[in-house]
Order: structure tokens, then C-alpha cells, then sequence
């Protein structure tokens, strides 16, 4: 099977109606897939001012041209406008998902309108079909993946998706989460569930070339100490002591860093305190999600462990085990959720945890007012200042005072407060795939966009997120020369994330995003006693952000220029 180029299937969930359209092959080599195609798509089949939660915002799935191939490319992306934030959002799952849309051959699967009933889709055997999903309504993820997953790889939404929470989401393999609100999205759209089986063999255009290289990959996975050594033995629970080490583990809604149980939610002490099993998508060798054997329930990533842990004040694992439980199930995203609970813990000047804990998560996932998100919630409080957001999407658990390339990432971010979108801890904290000094700005800004469009490239890709440990440029071009028969240099891989982010950019603008919304949360550029010198200051983190613009090729508005645009073959 020719892997780069397949269909691209139109759903209308009004008209109940399938149209199903070969992928233009050019538009393959500008934008390559996942990522880039998404947002190529959504740009052209959506106006910037649509209503999120309308029936003409497209919710956009789409696989990879290396998607079941290649070692850790079993993910998709999917890609809409974010009811909570209102700016494009792209997010790579990971799980098999991509893996299955590549093998029915389709490159994007795109669904407009609202179905007159709860529906779901359904792909098997060349066949879409959109169903009834009456008996899948008001179940959460775990009943609802148990129900279909005969049928194939499921990824679904739970009760915080249909009463359109604004931080819910859609989950894969009952595990795999994301961001951005496209629960919501699909909830508003009476969508439960898209099921998707393939069926076609997945064969690489030069094999013995293509194993060559996938050997390669693999000796790199595991020559990189936080690939073979942390994600592999510890999953993302491996980032705790080290970041406590540092002092880059934010407390108490973004007001505090020190703590004194980190040992106690580390992946040391987890691995422990429970026998595991390791959870692998397809072909990968790390296995990074790790399964309590006794319970069977997946471990919690960092974020959860951050966002119910250290950033409430609690030191109880079995608490934070819970509260994972009910977002994995209800579909929500934990850094949103931790977020708005903190920022409520500080205005009642109180600690959140245990039974309170698990009681408002899941009056959030039954559509609580928590749900909309800390910008929105507080904002109708009038306590903006406590939300520790960028455009809308609340930050991690990385410190950004003490991380200050990540800091100038979570401000150019197109999605908003989204640490992957360019994982500077990478190179500031953990020193690959170069070290940098993590307390300087000094040279980030150009450093920065090439981060952000080799991301780019990678999420077009539908590389896994800690792919970016041991990949380049060099080896994506030549994983997809001898993949798909189509050669792309390595210096060409970087232009297409160049006009990916551009492209965002220029959707971001049109959504009304001015050069205002590059900033921080006002906290942290306060001082803090013992971490002042650590804190950005605002003129250092304003000219960083004019030379950013500088590198990208924007005016001082962040405006990307004509000459730019053309250069990028976004205008003529």
C-alpha cells in the first residue's frame, strides 16, 4: 500500500451524508499530514469567527504518512477551533488510532454539522457509516471503549464531552487524553465516538532501506537516557525528582515551588509501591504508560501528577490515582482541571484534597461552572489575576520563571498555554537534543522557532511528543524517502513547520489574537523572595519576544509579512 496518500472522507453529521475524496498529493508535500493537514483543512473549510460549539467548526482527524510504520507514528491528530480558548488546536494522541485510519487508507477524516440524534462513526472494511449511539449516551470513557471496542480503536468522548465542558476531550484506548476542549466540540455535534477498524497491510515503498533506518531509531531510542532509562522504567513520572532538584515544580496555583513531599508521587516510589505493566502503542519500545497489575487502572502522567498533587499541596497518591480515574473517565483534561482547583483553593485561602477532591472533579464533568475553564471562571469573578493561562489554556507543572525558554514558548504557543508545542524542557532541563542555559532569554528567540517548527514537522509526522529525544530533520527525510517513495530534504521538513505556525498564526489573527495575547500570567513576573533573580523581568521577556517576531519574519505586531508568506507559498 502506497502509505503518503490515500482519501480524505467529508462527514456531515446534519445530512447524514459521506463524500470520500483522494488526498491531493500536493497539498501532502506543503503540509505532509497530522498536524499540517489538519490545520491546512481547518483554514479552508472554516472562517476564524465561527462559534466553537457550532454545527460548521470542523472536527478534523488525520493520520500521518509514516502512521503504523515507523517506531512510535501510531498516533493522530485532531485538529478544530478550541471552544476554550478560540484559537486553531491541533493535539497528537498518542494510542493506535492514526495506526488504524492509515491502514483504511484515509489521511484526514473530516466532520461537520450536528447529528439530529447521539451518533457515532463507524470505519471498517472501506465502510463509513454514522450510527446510532442512544445506548452510548450519558456512559463515561470507560463503559463507553468497553462497549465498542470490538468494532475497533475507539476514541470517544464521556459525559463532560456531551454537556460540552470546556475542558473535555477526547480519549483513546480509555487513556490516552487531550487538550483544548474538542470534547466539547464533538458533544456539541451530538458525536459520541468514532470506531475505526483497518484492514489493509501497511508496506514501506523500500523495505530493506526503510529496516535500516528503523534499526537506526531504535539504537537512538535507546542510547537516549530519558527515553530507555526514565520514560521506559518510570513513564513521565521519571521528570519528579529532578524537577524538584531544580526547583521547577510550581505549588499553590503558580505561588510557591518548595515542597516537601516529592518523593511520595515520584516514579521511584511508584514503581515500588505496585507491581506495573508496561502499555506500549503499536511498535514502540518504551512502553511509557505503566498499569497497576492488581487494578488494572493506568498510571497517572506528570500532568496529573502535578495537577492534583503538587500543585493542590497533597501528598496523598491514592488521591491523586482517583482524580486521574474520574478525568480519564468523564474525559477531562487534568492540567485545565488541577488549574481552576487551584486557583478556587487560593481564593479560599484552603487546601483541596481527598473526598472534596473527587466530589468537584466529577461535579466539573457533569458540567459544573469549574468547567469552563480558569480564564472564564474567574473572569466571571473578577479575578483574572489567579488564572495562570496563556490565551485561554492554563500552563503545566514546569515552572516557567525558572525555565525561561519554555516561558517564551508558552507565550508564542498557537494553541495557548501548551508545553508541547515547543518542549523547551528539553533542551534547558534535561540538555537534549543540545543543552541551554535555562535561567537565560539570551539567544531563545532564535533557538525557539526552530523548536517550533520542527514540532511542527514531527506532529505532521504523527511522531509521539518524546520523539523530539532522538529524531531530527535528517532521519524524518530519509524515514520518508524510503517509506513512501517521496523525498523531502531536511532543510524543506523545517519551511513545512515554518508554514504550519504561520499559518496558525494567520488564523489566530483573524480570530481576533493581537500581539497582547504573547504574554504571561502577571504572577510571574512578581517578585518572590529566595526565586527573585530567577524571574523573568518584563523588559528582558518583551524585547525577547520583538526578536522572536524578528526571527519569524512578523512586524513588531507579530503580523507575519507579505515576503514571508510568499516565501512560505501561503500567498501568491
Amino acid at each position: 500500500m502506497v502509505t503518503w496518500t490515500g482519501k480524505t472522507v467529508y462527514i456531515d453529521l446534519d445530512s447524514e451524508s459521506v463524500n470520500t475524496m483522494r488526498t491531493d498529493e500536493k497539498v501532502i508535500r506543503k503540509y505532509l499530514g497530522g498536524r499540517g493537514l489538519g490545520v491546512k483543512l481547518l483554514s479552508e473549510l472554516a472562517d476564524a469567527n465561527i462559534n466553537p460549539l457550532g454545527p460548521e467548526n470542523p472536527l478534523i482527524f488525520t493520520s500521518g504518512p509514516l502512521s503504523g510504520l515507523a517506531p512510535m507514528a501510531s498516533g493522530a491528530v485532531i485538529t478544530s477551533k478550541s471552544p476554550l480558548t478560540g484559537t486553531i488546536f491541533s493535539w497528537n494522541t498518542n494510542g493506535n488510532f492514526g495506526r488504524e485510519l492509515k491502514k483504511a487508507g484515509i489521511d484526514a477524516l473530516v466532520i461537520i454539522g450536528k447529528a439530529k440524534r447521539p451518533s457515532y462513526v463507524k470505519i471498517e472494511e472501506g465502510n463509513v457509516e454514522i450510527l446510532p449511539a442512544g445506548q452510548l449516551w450519558e456512559k463515561n470513557i470507560g463503559d463507553c471503549t468497553k462497549t465498542l471496542e470490538s468494532k475497533g480503536n475507539v476514541a470517544c468522548i464521556g459525559r463532560a464531552g456531551e454537556k460540552q465542558v470546556l475542558i473535555s476531550s477526547f480519549v483513546i484506548d480509555s487513556m490516552h487524553s487531550g487538550r483544548g476542549g474538542l470534547g466539547a466540540v464533538a458533544g456539541s455535534k451530538m458525536l459520541k465516538a468514532v470506531v475505526v477498524k483497518g484492514e489493509k497491510e501497511l508496506l514501506p515503498s523500500d523495505p530493506e532501506r526503510f529496516r535500516e533506518l528503523e534499526i537506526k531509531v531504535l539504537k537512538l531510542f535507546d542510547a537516549s537516557p530519558m527515553l530507555s532509562k526514565g520514560l521506559a522504567n518510570y513513564g513521565t513520572s521519571a521528570l519528579v525528582k529532578l524537577l524538584d532538584y531544580m526547583n521547577l515544580i510550581p505549588t499553590r496555583n503558580f505561588s510557591g515551588r518548595n515542597i516537601s513531599f516529592a518523593d511520595t508521587l515520584s516514579g521511584e516510589y511508584i514503581k515500588s509501591a505496585f507491581e506495573l505493566e508496561k502499555e506500549s502503542c503499536f511498535s514502540c519500545p518504551l512502553g511509557c504508560k505503566k498499569r497497576i497489575k492488581e487494578t488494572g487502572q493506568v498510571l497517572p502522567d506528570y500532568d496529573s501528577l502535578w495537577a492534583f498533587g503538587f500543585n493542590l499541596e497533597n501528598p496523598d497518591l491514592t488521591s491523586v490515582l482517583k482524580a486521574d480515574r474520574i478525568c480519564k473517565d468523564y474525559g477531562l483534561d487534568p492540567i485545565s482541571a488541577g488549574s481552576v482547583l487551584g486557583a478556587c483553593a487560593e481564593l479560599k485561602s484552603g487546601v483541596i484534597e481527598g473526598n472534596v477532591l473527587e466530589s468537584l472533579l466529577s461535579e466539573i464533568g457533569e458540567g459544573g461552572k469549574l468547567g469552563k475553564g480558569a480564564r472564564k471562571y474567574l473572569s466571571g469573578i473578577k479575578r483574572e489575576d489567579l488564572s495562570m493561562d496563556v490565551k485561554g489554556l492554563e500552563i503545566g507543572g514546569f515552572d516557567p520563571r525558572g525555565i525561561k525558554g519554555q516561558a517564551l514558548a508558552y507565550a508564542t504557543s498557537s494553541h495557548g498555554g501548551d508545553y508541547l508545542t515547543a518542549f523547551m524542557v528539553g533542551p534547558e532541563v534535561l540538555g537534549k537534543p543540545v543543552s541551554l542555559d535555562r535561567l537565560s532569554l539570551r539567544g531563545k528567540a532564535g533557538i525557539l522557532q526552530v523548536f517550533e517548527n520542527l514540532t511542527a514537522a514531527l506532529d505532521s509526522f504523527v511522531f509521539c511528543s518524546f520523539s523530539s529525544f532522538a529524531l531530527n530533520e535528517e532521519l524524518c527525510s530519509a524515514l520518508l524517502l524510503s517509506a513512501t517513495g517521496m523525498e523531502i530534504l531536511p532543510t524543506e521538513l523545517l519551511k513545512i513547520g515554518e508554514r504550519i505556525y504561520n499559518l496558525e498564526r494567520i488564523y489566530n489573527l483573524k480570530a481576533g489574537f493581537t500581539r497582547e495575547d504573547d504574554a504571561l500570567p502577571e504572577r510571574l513576573f512578581i517578585n518572590e523572595g529566595e526565586n527573585e533573580r530567577h524571574r523573568p523581568s518584563r523588559q528582558e521577556f518583551e524585547a525577547a519576544i520583538q526578536e522572536y517576531y524578528h526571527y519569524r519574519g512578523w512586524d513588531e505586531e507579530g503580523v507575519p509579512k507579505p515576503e514571508k508568506l510568499k516565501k512560505l507559498g501561503l500567498i501568491c
